[in-house]
């Protein structure tokens, strides 16, 4: 979290003298390693502390991902319009650094605190131990070489890309069947308010009821089916069913991952397999929008391009039903 704060606020600080494409290009990336840092950190400490709910807590945690979305698109424009874009650069640096800084602080997990996981009963009493409960403890090398681990980290690549394409996207394909600009930006902040939502409601729901991999496998397949209904949307109303119902499970599908690798390999190295996990799926997040970019210069239409999201979708989820729980193994 430290080093994070420190590639955020440094690329940040260094964007708001930026004068070249070229130099836009290298501030932008130490901010992105920075941002790359602070996924896997608060994602494994929170499940270090929950046996017993560990689902609603993961899910908090990352509901601010989606509350980021609604917040900083506003708060930029205020600053930009009142400040200018370099001193806004400036502003939002220092204050992400200074957030991380006292997360960094405040953050730490209960063995250095002498105390146990919430729940931890559980994992001793012999009473409806369910997938998401049993604990495992493999170290880093023994899960990297373990087949079910890439499947996961398969299964994160294909939900990134066509995640990251419709950031991109959404907007130049609503206007581009005719939906105003206004309209259709309000179609991307239905998307990060209810994935708050479902962030929160998803992993609860499915954590002692069908636990993580089978509601990983009926979330992607729901979202497949959303883009090929988009692939036939024309009007306000289609466009309205696919943000509310792609939001929601869009953000269900964010912390059932790392709970997935928490089930299936344990707390011992949690924060580095999650980081593993993470960094693959930016892959498919950097090739997102240029596929799609690349699709509609083609093809002068999206239709293709949301085929292709269906298809990641629907890889997604066979990778969730590949990714069986490993043989424990205690090391």
């Amino acid at each position: 979290m430290i080093l994070g704060a420190i590639f955020i606020g440094t690329g940040f600080c260094l964007l708001s003298r930026v004068n070249s494409i070229q130099e836009f290009y290298i501030f932008y990336a130490v901010a992105s390693l920075g941002a790359g840092a602070v996924f896997a950190p608060p994602t494994a400490t929170v499940q270090k502390w929950f046996v017993k709910k560990s689902g609603l807590a993961l899910g908090i945690v990352v509901a601010g991902l989606g509350a980021a979305t609604l917040i900083y698109a506003p708060l930029s424009e205020y600053l930009i319009s009142n400040y200018g874009w370099r001193t806004t650069y400036v502003q939002i640096g220092i204050g992400t650094a200074c957030l991380l800084l006292l997360a960094s602080i405040l953050a730490t997990t209960p063995e250095k605190k002498g105390l146990q996981p919430y729940g931890t009963e559980l994992l001793t009493q012999q009473v409806s131990l369910t997938p998401s409960i049993v604990e495992t403890n493999w170290n880093r090398n023994d899960a990297l070489k373990n087949k079910n681990f890439w499947f996961i980290a398969a299964l994160s690549i294909c939900t990134v890309l066509p995640i990251h394409m419709m950031i991109v996207h959404l907007v130049p394909f609503a206007e581009s069947i005719g939906i105003e600009k206004y309209t259709a930006s309000w179609a991307m902040a239905i998307v990060g308010g209810l994935s708050i939502v479902g962030r929160i409601t998803i992993p609860m729901s499915v954590e002692n009821n069908i636990g993580w991999r089978k509601g990983l496998i009926i979330v992607t397949a729901i979202l497949a089916a959303c883009f090929i209904w988009l692939s036939i949307t024309t009007a306000v109303w289609m466009l309205l069913v696919f943000v509310v119902i792609y939001g929601f499970f869009y953000g269900g599908k964010v912390p059932l991952i790392p709970a997935l690798v928490r089930s299936s390999f344990g707390t011992k190295s949690l924060g580095q397999l999650i980081a593993v996990v993470n960094a693959a799926s930016l892959i498919g997040g950097a090739i997102g929008p240029l596929l799609a970019g690349y699709i509609v210069d083609t093809t002068g239409n999206y239709i293709i391009a949301f085929y292709a999201c269906a298809a990641f979708w629907a890889l997604a989820a066979l990778f969730a039903w590949l990714s069986r729980p490993p043989v424990p193994v205690d090391k």
